[in-house]
């Protein structure tokens, strides 16, 4: 059995978006007035554009734990005795409930093949047992890694190439309407004298934003820029680590600390009797029967695909011990788990949130 595992091959030697004048002794004159950008398969813009157009693997982390690979739905899985039927993405949400239902069992997920998978250069094979997938499984990158593909940034898409094929003498005109066709065009372009994008064109930020994109430079500088300005999500939950899923997941209820340690103890009992409220506007309060605090909270990403929470009590004891940039370790159906570790002397603190039963936050 072959393992497929995309790369970008140096016997590329088409250059893309540009003319290669050797390849024919004339060219047509619609051709002759474009400007000539020789780029190579082995420049770094062709590098960054293939990645852009490979198709991302990550949305399907939950089931199959590989950046690179999805599993074609409709798919059937057996999730702690639990049999779902996942047959659009939102049902992933169905095998993230059925795991953290419960804490002790063993979140075991079972596939029925034989199933589909697509990798991130578009070529799909069939799967037929649990280890076949696993053998492809063990050649993507691990969770949170980086991975080849860019996510950050897209194209706005129909793009217009008119191009040059090696058997015409005629140019014609490609129209390409998704990554997966762009891709292809990459992929092949050993059938082309020359390929001519048709500029200005629109490349679309993580954020919504649009950018007009008129020069191959300005495109070179535009994804490498973007290249790391997100979070990928590259995670093996299901669309948990999103700064909106958290906000909503603090919001939707009050909180009380079920453990606070440090590298000199725990210091839980502290906060006992506390309940905590986040509210949309950034403000928190720890209540008690006699007293309640307030301070602001927020929450903030790395390009490393973390995310943090940001606590802030100012003076107020003992919550001033809380002021710290917290990162988010793990979110589950009632537990907020939170961890900050020194650079210098390597300790570790653990703060843990609690949701209360049946309750809502004001």
């Amino acid at each position: 059995m072959r393992v497929l595992k995309k790369c970008f091959c140096p016997w590329f030697t088409i250059s893309f978006l540009a003319l290669i004048l050797s390849c024919q002794e004339s060219i047509p004159e619609t051709f002759e007035e474009y400007e000539v950008s020789q780029i190579q398969s082995d420049t770094r813009l062709f590098e960054l554009v293939s990645r852009t157009t490979l198709k991302d693997g990550s949305k399907d982390n939950i089931l199959d734990g590989a950046n690179n690979i999805t599993i074609v739905l409709p798919v059937t899985v057996i999730v702690n005795g639990i049999t779902i039927e996942v047959r659009t993405e939102s049902d992933y949400q169905l095998i993230e409930n059925a795991i953290e239902a419960y804490s002790d069992d063993d979140d075991e997920i079972q596939i029925k093949f034989p199933i589909d998978i697509i990798f991130s250069d578009y070529t799909q094979v069939t799967v037929f047992n649990q280890s076949e997938l696993n053998t492809y499984i063990s050649e993507s990158s691990d969770e949170d890694e980086l991975d080849e593909d860019i996510e950050c940034i897209n194209f706005k898409y129909p793009l217009t190439f008119e191009v040059l094929a090696s058997n015409a003498s005629i140019p014609t005109t490609i129209i390409v309407s998704n990554d997966a066709e762009f891709f292809a065009l990459l992929d092949n372009l050993e059938d082309y004298i020359a390929v001519h994008l048709n500029l200005p064109i629109v490349l679309i930020l993580s954020d919504g934003y649009e950018l007009m994109i008129s020069s191959l430079e300005s495109l070179e500088s535009a994804i490498e820029n973007n290249v790391d300005t997100c979070d990928e999500d590259d995670d093996f939950d299901y669309d948990d680590d999103d700064e909106d899923v958290l906000l909503d997941f603090l919001t939707q209820g009050n909180w009380t600390i079920e453990e606070y340690t440090t590298e000199n103890g725990e210091f839980t009992e502290e906060y006992n009797g506390y309940t905590f409220s986040f509210n949309s506007n950034m403000d928190v309060k720890a209540s008690n029967d006699e007293t309640t605090v307030s301070g602001k909270w927020n929450i903030e990403s790395r390009d490393t695909n973390k995310l943090f929470l940001v606590l802030d009590f100012a003076t107020s004891a003992p919550f001033e011990a809380l002021n710290q940039k917290w990162e988010v370790t793990e979110i589950e159906v009632d537990n907020l788990e939170l961890e900050i570790e020194s650079e210098l002397a390597g300790d570790l603190e653990t703060l843990v949130f609690e949701k209360l039963e049946d309750d809502t936050a004001p």
